[in-house]
């Protein structure tokens, strides 16, 4: 970047071309949006490993965001509304943050592969930190306008966000796919998005300033769980230093490529019936899909519901070689420092999106999908049933039922403790205790920080924390009045992590590493935080067990526990 005469201009060098920014902030702080970091894959690169951009010759102008990835935007809405509805607004305010949702304009676009940069301006040599958003991986953006914050690169930091694909073009598994794949395997183009990201930051992030030695990963909820695929697939091993995964969504949903578990058939399989649906039987389905539109391909995931629960990360043996829980209980991750925690009231916005025994079974009706193709609303019997199938023994299902009482007749409440620790709590625990097993540092915490309102219903509840650590607010809605002292706090122990693989800073209490024989994290609450005890968690311990389990009997059987 550099300043020429009486004008500013933010411009770096990357290996497309030059790229020109703009500067935030009276000139503190420089800004480019949009940065293409792989080829567009749309036509003959749909459904590719992502390919490297074409070079540009004149100075490409970088000071607008990039279209998003396409959205399935079923259960956005609903988590939105649910939002809303629960943060203890007046009618009034509701329905205007309803509409101003509503009418907020999205740009989609198969050419979504763009990265954001935000630097002090004239930097040199500072940590990296590289945003991987949040949305089921179906859902959102790096281009969000919370994430568009200047907090954490005022402390002295690179900010990276990145988009990369979604869904049905992010990750459809199909076996015409596989022949083309060197590896032999299809799926996972979206961690392969988020691994070129990774390395264009290698390859380009010290002309703005970062230095590429020192790159923290972090991401939330679908950002999170990639966190944790990043740190287990051997594509990404040695394009980051530190990883922080909060609020890690369900690693746990067993889907892969070939082979059948619990209520999933292949990914394949369900790939080639998505693409018979559209294209018919006869060889060629790949040939005939990529000659559609996006916005037809987009508009038919949208409304076949049961082929969109299988466009997730899928172990396929080569990327992604086992679900990150079972590669963490191996010891097969990155020996990274790991900063990593979730929400106390995790459940609260999501328990009506899914099954109530977990997110790797069929969910109940969603607004505006017919029931036929979802499961029906879950009976005592029928939640009985499921855990059964997922559990060792029907002994553990009573331990299970017994730690959360009132799950057994389907309680709201217990069964939003429930879903809160099996989507997230469980994956917090088991990575956090396997990574420091292994000796590697290990910092954990649980936020608790309620909205303002006397009248909110939804408690800590899942991404609350994100407003906190990039400094933002939500349109319309109230901030609490000491909101300012928790977001320094969490931005000040976030960029610390960055900068040294230690979040501590001056005048704030030391956070101990992470120990299983003595468990301690770090309570972010207002009006104080502090490091306290973890308490003893009868439900989580059961579910760590499960996923042992499930990993061994998995390795045993190929065609074990299947509904299908």
């Amino acid at each position: 970047m550099r300043k020429i005469g009486a004008s500013s201009r933010a411009e770096a060098v990357t290996t497309g071309g030059r790229v020109r920014g703009k500067f935030e902030d009276e000139g503190s702080m420089a800004v480019f949006l949009g940065i293409p970091y792989a080829a567009p894959p749309t036509g003959s690169l749909r459904w590719r490993p992502p390919r490297p951009v074409e070079g540009w010759k004149r100075t490409k102008k970088c000071t607008k965001l990039g279209p998003f990835a396409f959205q399935r935007k079923v259960a956005f809405d609903v988590f939105f509304q649910g939002l809303i509805n629960g943060i203890g607004l007046g009618k009034a305010r509701q329905n205007a943050l309803t509409a101003a949702v509503k009418l907020a304009p999205l740009k989609e676009s198969e050419d979504c592969l763009t990265v954001n940069v935000r630097a002090p301006a004239y930097a040199s040599d500072l940590p990296v930190m590289v945003w991987i958003h949040g949305g089921d991986h179906t859902d959102g953006s790096g281009g969000e306008p919370h994430y568009q914050s200047n907090s954490l690169p005022q402390r002295g930091c690179v900010l990276v966000t990145l988009n990369y694909r979604l869904g049905l073009f992010g990750f459809m598994a199909h076996r015409e796919l596989a022949e083309e794949s060197p590896d032999g395997v299809s799926g996972n183009y979206g961690l392969l998005d988020q691994i070129a990201a990774l390395q264009w930051v290698q390859e380009n992030i010290a002309n703005f300033g970062g230095d590429p030695n020192r790159v923290t990963i972090f991401g939330e909820s679908a950002g999170g769980e990639a966190v944790l695929n990043l740190m287990t697939s051997p594509r990404a091993r040695g394009l980051f230093h530190r990883a922080i995964a909060q609020s890690p969504s369900d690693s746990g949903r067993w889907l892969h490529l070939r082979r059948p578990a619990l209520d999933f058939i292949p990914a394949e399989d369900a790939g080639q019936r998505f693409a018979t649906k559209l294209a018919g039987e006869a060889p060629g389905q790949i040939d005939r899909l990529r000659a559609m539109d996006a916005e037809t391909l987009a508009d038919a995931y949208r409304e076949d519901f049961e082929s969109g629960r299988y466009m997730f990360p899928v172990v396929d043996g080569a990327i992604l070689p086992s679900m990150p829980m079972s590669a963490f209980s191996d010891g097969q991750q990155a020996a990274v420092p790991l900063m990593i925690g979730y929400n106390s009231d995790e459940g609260t916005l999501i328990n009506d999106l899914m099954n109530p025994a977990g997110a790797e079974f069929a969910p109940p009706p969603l607004p505006g999908m017919e029931a036929s193709v979802t499961s029906p609303r879950p009976t005592p019997q029928a939640l009985r049933s499921t855990l059964e199938r997922s559990y060792p023994s029907p002994t553990h299902v009573d331990r299970l039922l017994a730690a959360y009482p009132g799950l057994g007749s389907l309680d709201q409440k217990a069964v939003i403790d429930h879903v809160g620790d099996h989507m997230f709590g469980v994956h917090v625990d088991q990575a956090s205790r396997r990574h420091a097993e292994l000796g590697n540092p290990v910092y954990r915490y649980h936020f608790r920080s309620v909205p303002a309102s006397k009248n909110q219903t939804i408690g800590a509840f899942h991404a609350a924390e994100l407003f906190y650590v990039f400094d933002t607010s939500f349109p319309m809605i109230p901030q609490p009045k000491d909101a300012h002292l928790l977001k320094r706090n969490m931005g000040d122990r976030w960029f610390a992590f960055a900068a040294t693989g230690t979040p501590d800073s001056p005048g704030r209490e030391p956070w101990p590493l992470f120990h299983p024989a003595n468990p301690q994290h770090m309570v972010f609450d207002r009006p104080t935080s502090s490091v306290q005890p973890c308490p003893p968690q009868p439900g989580l311990d059961l579910m760590r067990e499960r996923i042992d389990w499930l990993t061994d009997q998995l390795r045993s059987d190929s065609n074990w526990n299947s509904a299908v």
